[in-house]
């Protein structure tokens, strides 16, 4: 009861009340004008369905501004101080009934939740509603006019309740729906009882019943007996119905069980537009219900066109609440075999999107939940996809998980090897600093974790240093392996004082057995004689070195290449002798550098090589290095390393003895 009152002290609901009261005012002020054309008919209006919808929607608010609007109607129209009065209480209620009733009465085990019609047993609360609200409202208002002396209840009635009923149904449902859509928060109860005083509280419907009866016995005694009540019995019971309608606020209002939100909420639902698409047939199908009744009526001429226009209205009420049971019939069967099953599955599909797949924990549920989709339709069959793909990506997750720590495994795997590979080969510069004979420097860049390619230098003895530049067939952990061995070997036999040649050809031997992978190794080695500057060289398929002599230019240093090491059993390699001078540069590298490709499958050449080295022969052997990298880098581009890069430079700065040239 208190609620009723609260209005007049929030200036939201203030403002609801004065938008309501304008609304109505201004929707029923056309409406006015059928008093001149069918006297008697001034309730036949559409403008009855905006007390129930804005009563439902904003409680007690739109309530007071109804009966406010209606109040200043039947003032403007020259109404008597009876009739703006009892029209004021009556379509107060006529607005406060369908709130209090949504939020008091349940169907079924449904919770009672804030207005929506989300569902058949929604459509039907709201119809059953909407239905005692007409039917008390009409009673009333027929008593009114029997009292007044406009019109017998015989005749007001039929008129008065078909136009609020069938009018609050035709329009009130899609305009609910826009409401819905919208998101216009409905006005809910604050005071609110526990269900045992709840039970106690249904006595209060009894006012409503009361008076429904009132209207449906004496409308059935008057159809009877072709006879209007008598003014001071109707009086009475318009009195009695006061006291009803006055009693009713006292209701109390039920617990609301607040609507839950949906992460993916749709803006209209399958199940609002199958409605709405079946009450727009329905209008349609009630215009040719009433052209044809009308072309009926005008054939028979002994009709007034006040009787014609009644009887026209009773048809088409009565033809469109036989419409509404079939139409509630199919809603229910729809939303029971398709909408609320793809609903579901809808739900599930939300559900499954916003879980986590790192594991399947809560999805056989869901799974589970899937399987309980009626089958043996279009539905069914995709419910059954559904429930196979999360099954499949449940166990795709797990083969990925599993996947991903083998993968992670590796890679740290890898990171080791490549650490330890890269501490392989000499990685601390200066390399000799106790030496001033020369200066060496070197780098490797492999294209994967680990890489196929290897430099080497080592003193052999105090008077010979070995230069090693080889390219294992192959990339990654394969040619890794194989990279170990054949470093390994030649660097043993070096230390055992052999020739660059006799080192080649045993090493060819000993990597030939059990090369059961087919891997073949390119490689180039030479030893410096420090003191004198005699330089052995042999070439196993490698790619040819530059050279620069002090003061000149680079050049190729070409010689008769041998096989690859490991690619052929019994080959003997042929060794070749300088001599290197002070200032003298040797360039080793790999064919990941003269093969290194751009974006438009460019490669960077020998050519291009020799001409970027000529301009920097001013550069010592780690600035050489370095700058051939940038350039590499730069002419690349973004294109991804396709080979290992691996390179090394050697600077004769002052060896003891220089001699000529010579070949072996």
């Amino acid at each position: 009861m208190k609620e009723i009152f609260s209005v007049f002290r929030s200036k939201r609901a203030l403002g609801r009340m004065i938008l309501s009261a304008a609304l109505f005012f201004v929707v029923a002020l056309p409406f006015k004008s059928l008093f001149t054309l069918l006297p008697g008919v001034t309730e036949i209006r559409p403008a009855n369905m905006i007390p129930p919808i804005l009563g439902l929607y904003f409680g007690p608010a739109a309530a007071w501004g109804i009966s406010l609007g209606n109040l200043v109607s039947d003032i403007t129209a020259g109404s008597g101080a009876f009739v703006c009065a009892s029209g004021f209480v009556t379509n107060f209620f006529y607005a406060y009934i369908p709130y209090k009733l949504w939020y008091t009465i349940k169907i079924g085990k449904q919770p009672i939740r804030p207005v929506q019609l989300s569902s058949v047993i929604d459509i039907v609360k709201y119809i059953l509603i909407i239905f005692v609200d007409s039917l008390v409202t009409t009673t009333v208002l027929s008593l009114i006019f029997e009292v007044a002396g406009f019109q017998a209840m015989a005749s007001s009635f039929p008129l008065l309740f078909f136009n609020n009923f069938d009018f609050a149904i035709i329009l009130g449902i899609p305009v609910l729906s826009l409401l819905e859509k919208y998101r216009v928060q409905p006005q809910i109860p604050t005071q609110v009882v526990t269900e045992a005083k709840m039970e106690y509280g249904k006595w209060l419907d009894m006012p409503l019943y009361v008076i429904s009866l009132i209207g449906v016995v004496y409308l059935t005694y008057s159809y009877m007996n072709q006879m209007q009540l008598d003014q001071m019995l109707a009086f009475v019971f318009l009195c009695v119905s006061f006291v009803g309608l006055l009693l009713y606020p006292f209701r109390p209002f039920a617990k609301v069980q607040e609507q839950e939100e949906q992460k993916e909420r749709v803006r209209i639902s399958i199940k609002t537009k199958v409605t709405i698409g079946f009450l727009l047939l329905s209008v349609v199908f009630l215009l040719l219900i009433g052209v044809v009744t009308l072309n009926t009526l005008s054939i028979n001429g002994t009709w007034t066109r006040l009787e014609a226009w009644n009887y026209l209205y009773v048809v088409v009420g009565i033809t469109i609440n036989i419409v509404y049971a079939v139409a509630i019939g199919f809603l229910w069967y729809v939303e029971k075999n398709i909408t609320v099953p793809i609903e579901r599955l809808s739900n599930l599909t939300q559900i499954y999107a916003k879980q986590e797949h790192d594991h399947h924990e809560g999805h056989q549920e869901l799974i589970q939940r899937c399987g309980q989709v009626p089958q043996g339709d279009e539905i069914g069959a995709l419910a059954q996809s559904f429930r196979k793909m999360m099954e499949d990506l449940d166990d795709y997750m797990v083969n990925l998980a599993t996947i991903t720590a083998d993968k992670e495994r590796i890679a740290t795997e890898l990171n080791v090897a490549t650490q330890i590979q890269a501490s392989m080969m000499p990685c601390i510069f200066p390399a000799f600093p106790e030496r001033s004979e020369f200066d060496i420097y070197a780098t490797m860049m492999p294209a994967k974790e680990v890489g196929g390619d290897f430099y080497d230098f080592f003193l052999i003895d105090d008077k010979h240093l070995a230069v090693v530049m080889a390219d294992v067939s192959g990339k990654g952990v394969p040619a890794a392996l194989f990279m170990v061995i054949a470093k390994t070997l030649i660097k043993n036999q070096a230390q055992l004082g052999h020739t660059p040649a006799e080192i080649f050809t045993t090493v060819n031997m000993q990597l030939c057995e059990n090369n059961d992978a087919g891997l073949f190794v390119t490689s180039w080695m030479g030893i410096l004689d420090i003191e004198t500057g005699k330089f052995t060289y042999v070439n196993a398929g490698h790619n040819p070195p530059l050279l620069k002599k002090s003061g000149g230019q680079y050049e190729y240093l070409r010689c008769k290449a041998g096989f690859v090491l490991a690619g052929m059993e019994g080959i003997r390699y042929r060794q070749f002798e300088m001599t290197l001078q002070e200032g003298d540069m040797l360039y080793l590298y790999t064919d990941g550098v003269t093969e290194a490709t751009n974006a438009e499958n460019q490669l960077y050449s020998e050519e291009r090589l020799l001409e970027f080295v000529n301009q920097h022969t001013q550069d010592d052997p780690q600035s050489l290095l370095t700058n051939i990298k940038q350039d590499i880098d730069s002419f690349v581009g973004d294109a991804p390393q396709f080979d290992d890069i691996t390179m090394l430079c050697l600077k004769i700065k002052s060896p003891n003895n220089t001699q000529g040239s010579a070949e072996q």
